[in-house]
């Protein structure tokens, strides 16, 4: 039996890369800054454990089965979130945000980030500028993606935390 230590859901900050055009659907443009799995907008996002190949140039491949429950020990999978906002500002395509996450939590030694089972997009910053091949595709995207989430759209990261936090006292 595995006893948690924290019940409830934990807030957490993260960045994602919002995926313009009108060739993905905005379902399917939430993604993490570096994976291509989307997160969803219908509902909670929940982890898995894809297998991996384990390259040694004097060896065969070695594909790993994934972990029996992500987020794992001892591997890197799992929905990552910081505990803190990130201060620095970000440019579209990419965007800032916070979720709450709950279920199984891997929590890091230095405890700056934790990897969730499950987890809610809540509230996004709204985008100051953009870069890239296609901003303005990216941010009315975004807002189609705040829609579909029924999220907050707010100023700055202080007020990701205070709104991100009166959103976790409600669960």
């Amino acid at each position: 039996m595995i006893v948690p230590d924290r019940t409830g859901t934990i807030a957490g900050y993260r960045i994602w890369r919002v995926l313009p055009g009108k060739w993905v659907a905005p379902s399917e443009s939430l993604h993490a800054q570096t994976c291509q799995r989307s997160w969803s907008t219908t509902g909670p996002t929940v982890a898995y454990c894809p297998p991996r190949i384990q390259g040694d140039p004097n060896r065969p491949l070695v594909m790993s089965g994934p972990c029996e429950e992500a987020p794992g020990f001892g591997c890197a999978c799992g929905l990552y979130a910081r505990y803190e906002p990130i201060e620095e500002e970000v440019l579209l395509p990419y965007v800032m945000g916070s979720v709450l996450a709950w279920g199984r939590v891997v929590h890091h030694e230095d405890r700056s980030f934790f990897r969730a089972e499950k987890a809610l997009p809540v509230a996004f910053v709204r985008p100051r500028g953009g870069s890239g091949m296609f901003p303005r595709e990216a941010e009315e995207k975004l807002y189609r993606i705040v829609e579909a989430l029924n999220a907050g759209m707010v100023e700055d990261s202080e007020e990701l935390r205070a709104y991100t936090e009166e959103e976790a006292r409600k669960w």
